[in-house]
């Protein structure tokens, strides 16, 4: 089996379950990445080595492939092979049996092969650096496995997937993404795929506030570069991509998260917390409390009474939104 796709999809983790779920899963699992292997030594950890078979050989040792003996073998960046290792390769997948190095004694293995690469197999052998026919032998089941970008109802499953992950093992708290969170994460190309994406979260993890939600500040801090045309999931579970002249003013909307304000009152409330931000001087005062409670009652509006769904808008927990709703009078709390 040969798996395609780019680098961070989950080449790996797809080829752990393949074990898992065959007939071979009681035998080991063995991986190699073959892009961090020297070239002088990819033959000895693929096959073995007997004791002198080279200078500093003290002993013999078993390859990777009489470890996975009775098990699947994972070949990593398998595209990246020198010439004269793909030759070795190819003979051992066809007569199913190795040679060590220095040995004179060939070694059955029953062994699965599962291989991974991040190029394009094919223009190497149009190129000259892959052999043909070892590409053949390996080309037997090939699986694309697409970008993160072109599965991006994918990213909120791992977003909560790694966030529990890195709650538990950091012993945090965090209780979620903000909407603009949510949002920014949809809209990313991901050029590093899932590995990114959870090095991003581990980020927001460890930045965050415990008890509070992460957001966007806490994501995109290492000069990660945000498309202008933002996704962001409806309420019925669907995705919509945000039009570029509405793109700043989401960018730009911090106390109310993702929260436009249509009726006169909210717009005099905007122009006073505006107000009182920049340099102008507020003569009209503000209250917080008027604020929360203003930003409360639009949430509720905007998710026709869906306290989960307002929660998320606000970055808040379904608890704290509840709490908060006791003391905003003209919202239902049902």
């Amino acid at each position: 089996m040969l798996f395609l796709g780019e680098s961070g999809v989950g080449k790996e983790v797809l080829a752990q379950s393949l074990h898992r779920i065959g007939k071979r899963a009681s035998g080991p699992f063995v991986a190699i990445n073959c892009a961090a292997i020297p070239e002088d030594l990819i033959e000895s950890e693929l096959f073995g080595v007997e004791k002198g078979g080279f200078t500093g050989a003290q002993s013999a040792r078993a390859g990777r492939f009489e470890r996975a003996d009775g098990g699947t073998l994972f070949l990593d960046e398998i595209g990246i092979l020198s010439w004269t290792a793909q030759g070795k390769l190819l003979r051992a997948l066809q007569e199913r049996e190795i040679e060590r190095v220095g040995g004179i004694q060939t070694r059955k293995v029953d062994v699965r092969v599962v291989a991974a690469t991040n190029l394009d197999l094919r223009a190497e052998v149009e190129a000259g650096r892959f052999r043909e026919d070892l590409f053949f032998r390996l080309n037997v089941l090939p699986i694309r496995v697409p970008p993160l970008r072109e599965r991006r109802e994918d990213i909120p499953v791992f977003m909560n997937h790694f966030l529990r992950k890195f709650n538990q093992r950091d012993g945090r708290s965090i209780s979620g993404f903000t909407a603009r969170a949510i949002d920014a994460m949809l809209s990313y190309a991901w050029p590093g795929n899932i590995r990114e994406l959870e090095n991003l979260v581990e980020r927001g993890v460890v930045l965050a506030g415990d008890g509070g939600a992460i957001d966007v500040s806490h994501l995109f801090v290492g000069g990660e570069q945000l498309q202008r045309d933002w996704l962001s999931w409806n309420l019925d579970g669907s995705l919509q991509c945000r039009a570029a002249n509405d793109t700043a003013n989401h960018a730009t909307e911090h106390t109310g998260h993702g929260l436009t304000p249509t009726d006169a009152a909210s717009q005099a409330l905007a122009e006073r917390v505006q107000s009182m931000l920049g340099d102008a001087d507020c003569h009209d005062g503000l209250v917080l409390d008027e604020v929360e409670a203003a930003l409360i009652r639009r949430a509720m509006q905007r998710t026709q009474g869906n306290q989960s769904a307002a929660a998320r808008l606000l970055g808040l927990t379904r608890a704290q939104l509840i709490y908060r709703l006791k003391s905003v009078a003209g919202v239902d709390e049902a």
